[in-house]
């Protein structure tokens, strides 16, 4: 028996269908109509399907009134009937992706539900989705669908509305859930009692793990996405009270969440899912759908509504299975009770603003916890990824073993081991997933041809658009203020074309010494161009004699003295010689004290920091591949800005595009900047990784990476240091150049050597080391959070210690 039948008892469906032939066209008529019937509920619904030649098919529905309120949340999903894409005659090819058009009576007594969202829109639940209703355009309201949120998803339309009326257009490009309203229900309640500050972590956690054990079945979220968005809403809760919020007026009962009696094997019948939902009327209603409810009312609601429930509910948490109890002990630590502090990760190492200092208190707490006395032990390294609670991503990435590397001495190394790669400041490893979408986007280019700029997930024309909101968030900025397009130096020079207009008093480009060698080039270019020489306009800012890097304080100085005369501020935000993270954003108000455009070619908090342009290259940290698409950003308040710049068709608005009357519409912000057509195969690595990314935050990375990092710290000086009563070597000696304070730096690490670097790397990759060298004396090591665990770095300091060893005996040896 099929889900409808279940919910609503039988259907039957008769379809009729009539070919009409006409002068100018086929014209295919099917009409099909089905009635569902419960003698329960007394429900019935009748719908009517035309499909014509343009590809639309129109389903008008028409809705009587269900009596059970439960079975209207979840039946109203089901009431709609689907025609088949009609096939062609003399040999032509069936349309792809027939877009549907659905005419639903808005009558007082329908099961379709219309009513508020947070953002001010409107949103509408129907056949099992919640839909997005931004009702600004004049002309059409523009929908799209909330469970399509993953990058990539085209699922989104337009609708006309009417007075009793609604005409929605659309290509959903995923099945059908419909269960997916009900788990919403679930999820609400849920999250909404993880803000009330009065309810226990240790409880919340239990109920994450109770509903967790239906998402087989139900639709629900996995686990690990219930943990993430408990952890911020508890991080939410936390800043609530800093900001001296009252939690003992609170009424709410903590043994409210409504739950499902569910048996030992984890199976949620469809029967528990409405028994939960109808506990949970009051944030949803089929009269009035959801309701946005302020937080005290949900609480005294609930506290009128679940009084009598809470022996049943403490019941049914006895039927979660004994084997998830191990798993329950690790998961706790993500689930901390919010107190008055500055944490922000849900990482067990929790970084506050200061000093390497607590990276090594917290190693000692975990050598002591797991009986462990000494910190350069293996042992440790295991005992931290067996914490790690984001270890399970590196099964995210392909991985390299020792065999498959080149210049391996197998003899030194089991090759079926994993390779040691610490070179993600370089390249990225590859998403799994990224083979999986390319042979997709390849296998619909052998079926479809031209069709697939147009047509099927990910078309073409658009596949830049789809992950435009996962990079807006990655780089902290808004949608409209970031572009994907070109590569990082063909960006740059669109840049600074458009914004370099020097002028006799303000001619200068100030940028850091030894900058990237292209960032170099490109500016000296642009000065010449300009009518300039390099030896008026360039200003490189040096260390002070003595340093590695360079003080943000003497780079604010030479702002204060000669920014009358800079026109472009140009920094990256992480130096990639020494590894040094800039303070971003106080050079950029430095800058605009003095009218100066800043300028961030590393991605972190754009928006925030006030930078004015930014471009950034995708094919390290975001793991889109060698030569991936480059980043583009634009502050907003350029968003309407029309000076003169390169232009090319794609910066045209997308839809006047394709009239190509050669009159330019250009469009609003970062687009307006983009010159051809989005390459496909540059963008679907990129979508790869932001599928992974979406499994985390970037505020759990940050803090994984910070004690990563500094586990790595920890072993090069311990072991390498020229002051440390340990050191392996004599006379080769290894310093850090990148600054020991965890927010002055990111993942890199940039060793010194007072030896042939060559030598050292050549070493390094006998033993399946994967680092890069920059001369004149560094070798980079970058220990990446998503996919390095800790036992890489100790893997990698044993490593470095048996190659430093070999290169002091040949030197010894020759002399």
């Amino acid at each position: 028996m099929d889900l409808l039948s279940q919910l609503v008892g039988t259907s039957t469906c008769k379809e009729q269908s009539d070919e009409i032939d006409q002068e100018d066209g086929d014209l295919i008529t099917t009409t099909a109509t089905t009635t569902a019937a419960s003698t329960a509920t007394g429900t019935s619904t009748t719908c009517t399907t035309v499909s014509s030649e343009d590809g639309f098919r129109v389903v008008e529905l028409d809705v009587s009134r269900i009596d059970d309120a439960a079975a209207t949340a979840t039946t109203k999903a089901n009431l709609v009937c689907k025609t088949e894409e009609s096939n062609f005659e003399n040999g032509d090819s069936p349309k792809f992706g027939i877009v549907e058009s659905f005419m639903l009576k808005m009558a007082p007594d329908s099961s379709v539900q219309i009513f508020r969202s947070k953002k001010g829109f409107e949103k509408l639940a129907y056949e099992g989705f919640l839909y997005n209703l931004d009702k600004r355009h004049q002309k059409y309201v523009l929908w799209r669908c909330e469970m399509s949120k993953k990058p990539g998803y085209k699922c989104s339309g337009r609708v006309r509305m009417t007075e009793d009326s609604l005409d929605m257009y659309s290509a959903h490009s995923h099945p059908p859930n419909p269960l997916k309203v009900v788990a919403d229900i679930l999820k609400a309640r849920l999250y909404a009692a993880a803000e009330d500050p009065t309810n226990s972590s240790k409880f919340l956690y239990h109920e994450a793990v109770h509903l967790a054990s239906f998402a087989g079945s139900s639709g629900l979220p996995k686990l690990g996405s219930m943990q993430r968005v408990i952890s911020r809403k508890r991080r939410h809760t936390q800043k609530l009270l800093e900001g001296s919020l009252n939690p003992a007026s609170s009424s709410y009962d903590s043994s409210s969440i409504a739950s499902t009696s569910a048996s030992s094997d984890g199976n949620c019948s469809i029967s528990d899912l409405l028994q939960t939902a109808e506990r949970l009327q009051f944030l949803f209603t089929p009269s009035g759908g959801f309701k946005e409810i302020g937080l005290k009312k949900v609480r005294d609601i609930s506290a009128d509504n679940d009084t009598d429930e809470s022996s049943d509910i403490k019941k049914s948490r006895a039927n979660i299975d004994e084997d998830k109890k191990p798993e329950l002990s690790v998961l706790h630590s993500l689930f901390a009770d919010p107190v008055i502090s500055d944490e922000k990760s849900e990482c067990p190492f929790k970084p506050s603003r200061s000093k390497r200092m607590e990276i090594q208190i917290h190693l000692q707490r975990v050598a002591q916890d797991s009986g462990i006395s000494d910190l350069t032990s293996p042992d440790l390294a295991e005992a931290l990824d067996d914490a790690d609670p984001l270890k399970f991503l590196r099964n995210e990435f392909a991985y390299p073993k020792m065999r498959t590397l080149p210049h391996v001495d197998l003899l030194l190394v089991n090759a079926n081991d994993d390779a040691i790669y610490m070179c993600g400041n370089s390249l990225g490893l590859m998403p799994k997933g990224a083979k999986r979408l390319m042979d997709e986007q390849f296998e619909k280019w052998a079926n479809m041809g031209v069709f697939g700029h147009f047509q099927g997930p990910l078309a073409w024309s658009q596949i830049d658009e789809s992950v435009l909101d996962g990079v807006a968030e990655l780089v902290g900025a808004q949608r409209t203020e970031v572009a994907l397009m070109n590569s990082l130096t063909v960006n740059l020079h669109i840049l600074l074309a458009a914004f370099y207009k020097p002028t006799p008093k303000r001619h200068k480009i100030f940028i850091e010494s030894k900058a990237f060698p292209s960032d170099h080039y490109a500016v000296e270019s642009q000065i010449r161009l300009n009518g300039y020489t390099v030896e008026e306009s360039l200003i490189c800012m040096q260390p002070r004699a003595g340093d590695d890097c360079i003080r943000n304080e003497d780079i604010i100085a030479l702002i204060e003295e000669q920014g009358d005369a800079i026109a472009i501020i140009w920094f990256s935000a992480i130096h990639y010689y020494t590894g040094q993270l800039f303070d971003m954003k106080k050079i950029t108000k430095a800058g605009h004290d003095k009218a100066a455009h800043a300028f961030a070619n590393i991605p972190l908090s754009l928006h925030e920091w006030d930078v004015d342009f930014a471009c950034w290259c995708t094919y390290k940290y975001s793991c889109s591949g060698a030569g991936g698409i480059g980043g583009f950003f634009l502050h907003k308040r350029f968003e309407n800005d029309k000076r003169e710049r390169m232009l090319g068709w794609w910066g045209h608005k997308r839809e006047t595009r394709f009239i190509m009357d050669n009159e330019l519409d250009l469009a609003s912000g970062a687009a307006g900047y983009r010159l051809s057509t989005p390459p496909m195969m540059l963008v679907v690595p990129l979508i790869a990784f932001l599928e992974v990314l979406s499994k985390t935050t970037m505020h759990d990375l940050r803090a994984k990476s910070v004690l990563l990092t500094g586990y790595l710290e920890y072993l090069i000086n311990h072991f390498l240091s020229p002051s440390s009563l340990n050191r392996r070597t004599k006379k080769v000696m290894c310093t850090i150049m990148t600054p020991s304070d965890p927010e002055q730096r990111g993942c890199q690490l940039s060793l010194k050597f007072n030896v042939n670097i060559s030598l050292v790397y050549e070493e390094l990759i006998r033993r399946g080391v994967a680092v890069d060298k920059r001369y004149p004396d560094v070798i980079r090591v970058t220990p990446v959070h998503l996919y390095n665990s800790y036992t890489d770095v100790h893997r990698f300091m044993r490593a470095l210690l048996d190659s430093l060893i070999v290169v002091e005996c040949d030197l010894e040896k020759k002399l």
